[in-house]
């Protein structure tokens, strides 16, 4: 995992992270309701090793708003225009 351990993806996470708490929403809740409105995806490999990981994602895939509100989206690009491939060395 080294190309994870000596790269910037452990702070383009915690900046990720930062926009989940900022509005409201888990890290989970973000990245999969980010996904869900991608119109070119048409299904999500959740990997959930737990009930509650498991109702966590379904969760969010139901409760959170569609789409995600703007203000949600200006601040994802923001992270992805500073750490677009963050586990490049």
């Amino acid at each position: 995992m080294e190309r994870y351990n000596k790269s910037i993806a452990r702070e383009a996470t915690i900046k990720y992270i930062e926009v989940a708490k900022k509005h409201g929403l888990t890290p989970v809740e973000l990245a999969l309701g980010f996904l869900r409105d991608r119109p070119f995806m048409t299904s999500s490999i959740i990997g959930a090793t737990s009930v509650n990981q498991l109702k966590e994602d379904i969760d969010a895939f139901l409760t959170i708003p569609r789409p995600l509100a703007s203000e949600v989206m200006e601040d994802i690009e923001a992270v992805f225009k500073r750490y677009k491939d963050p586990a490049i060395l």
